[in-house]
C-alpha cells in the first residue's frame, strides 16, 4: 500500500480509474475512526449537518472541526446556526468543539482520522467541507490521501496549533453580521430561472391542488425529515451515509391524487416541468400506489432544497431541525400549490407567503 495516493475528482473528460476520489477516500478513513479532526477553509450549511448525522451514525467520539475563512468572510446565517448546532451536539456529548479562525484567513484543507487515539489518515488538499456529501460538489477537485504515520503526525501537530493559537469556539466568537445568502438554487443542476407564469406568457387553468406539508408529528423520518432517517449503508465499506438534509418525498393523500387532473403515474402526465412562484424551473414526477409520491426528478434534493430554503431564509426552519407544527406556523403556511398552467405538462409551484 502506497503512503500517499493521489485523489481526483474523476468527472469527464478528465476521468481515470487509477485514482479514487475525495468522497471514497474519507468514507474508507472514517469506516476505521472514531476521532475526526478537520481544518478546511470553507463550509456549508448543509455539509455541517451532515458531518453531524456522519459522526451520530458511524461511532465518532471525537470530532474538532476548524473552520478558517468565514469568521474574515463572514458566514451567511443559515451556515453559522448549523455550525452552532454541529458545536451545540459535540459539547452537549463531550464530543469535541467547532473552532473558527480569526487571526487571518485560513484557506487550506486538512482531515485527519484515528482510532483508540492513534492517527491512521490524513488528506490534504483542495476539498472543503461539501466535498464530503457524495455527488455534490460541481467542482473538480484534487488532494492527496496520507498514510505515512511521520506526515500526519505533522499534519495534526499543524492543525492542533491552528485550532489553539488562532481560533476559539465558535460559541466564544462575537458575531453581529452576515453575508446574503445566495439561494442554493442558482447552482443545483436541473434547476434553471424562469419566471412567473405571468412573465412567460402562461395562464393558469384552474385546476389546483393544496398539497399538505406533513410534520415530525405524523413523519418524523419521511417527507421533509428524512434526514432523521436510519441512513443508508454502503455495501462496500460499511459506513451509514446519512439522508440528505435537503433529501425529500412528499406523500400525497389519495383524496387529492384522485381528483381529476392530477398527474398520474404511467401515463404521459407523469413526468411534468414545475415552474415556482420565485422564479425556479424544474422537472418532477409522480410514482407509487395512486401516485402518492411527488418528487423532484433526476435529484430529491431539488424539491427539498426549494421547499427548506424558504423556510430557512425567512428564519423559521433552522438547518438539522426537524420541521415541525410550529415551523410551519412560523413560515406563514402548511401546504403548497400545485397548479395547473396552459401549457401540457408544465405546472406553477407556488410557496409563497404574505408578509
Amino acid at each position: 500500500m502506497r503512503s500517499t495516493e493521489l485523489l481526483l475528482s474523476n468527472r469527464p473528460p478528465v476521468k481515470t480509474a487509477a485514482h479514487m476520489n475525495f468522497y471514497d477516500a474519507f468514507s474508507g478513513m472514517l469506516k476505521d475512526a472514531d476521532e475526526l479532526y478537520i481544518a478546511v477553509g470553507y463550509v456549508t450549511a448543509e455539509s455541517l449537518a451532515e458531518l453531524k448525522r456522519l459522526a451520530e451514525l458511524n461511532g465518532i467520539h471525537r470530532l474538532i472541526l476548524t473552520i478558517g475563512m468565514h469568521y474574515i468572510e463572514k458566514f451567511t446565517r443559515v451556515q453559522y446556526d448549523a455550525a452552532k448546532a454541529l458545536h451545540r451536539f459535540l459539547q452537549e456529548n463531550s464530543a469535541g468543539e467547532v473552532r473558527v479562525v480569526q487571526s487571518f484567513r485560513y484557506h487550506g484543507k486538512i482531515y485527519l482520522a484515528g482510532k483508540n487515539s492513534e492517527l491512521f489518515a490524513g488528506i490534504i488538499g483542495s476539498d472543503n467541507l461539501r466535498s464530503i456529501i457524495n455527488d455534490y460538489n460541481n467542482y473538480y477537485e484534487a488532494s492527496v490521501l496520507v498514510r505515512d504515520r511521520e506526515l500526519i503526525a505533522d499534519m495534526k501537530s499543524f492543525t492542533d496549533s491552528l485550532s489553539e493559537k488562532a481560533a476559539v469556539p465558535i460559541d466564544e466568537c462575537v458575531i453581529d453580521s452576515f453575508a446574503r445568502d445566495s439561494s442554493g438554487l442558482d447552482s443545483q443542476i436541473g434547476v434553471e430561472r424562469s419566471g412567473t407564469p405571468e412573465a412567460i406568457g402562461l395562464t393558469l387553468t384552474g385546476i389546483r391542488f393544496e398539497i399538505p406539508i406533513k410534520t415530525n408529528k405524523t413523519a418524523p423520518k419521511s417527507n421533509l425529515n428524512i434526514y432523521f432517517g436510519e441512513g443508508r449503508k454502503n455495501r462496500r465499506n460499511g459506513i451509514i451515509i446519512p439522508r440528505h438534509w435537503y433529501e425529500a418525498e412528499i406523500i400525497v393523500p389519495k383524496a387529492i391524487t384522485k381528483r381529476t387532473g392530477y398527474p398520474q403515474e404511467g401515463t404521459e402526465t407523469a413526468v411534468f416541468d414545475v415552474i415556482t412562484d420565485d422564479g425556479y424551473k424544474f422537472r418532477c414526477y409522480v410514482s407509487g400506489n395512486d401516485s402518492k409520491n411527488l418528487r423532484s426528478k433526476d435529484d430529491l434534493k431539488i424539491l427539498g432544497r426549494w421547499l427548506k430554503g424558504r423556510m430557512e431564509d425567512s428564519g423559521a426552519l433552522r438547518i438539522g431541525d426537524p420541521v415541525t407544527e410550529k415551523v410551519l406556523a412560523d413560515y406563514g403556511r402548511n401546504t403548497f400549490s400545485l397548479c395547473q398552467t396552459s401549457e401540457p405538462n408544465l405546472w406553477y409551484l407556488d410557496f409563497g407567503v404574505s408578509r
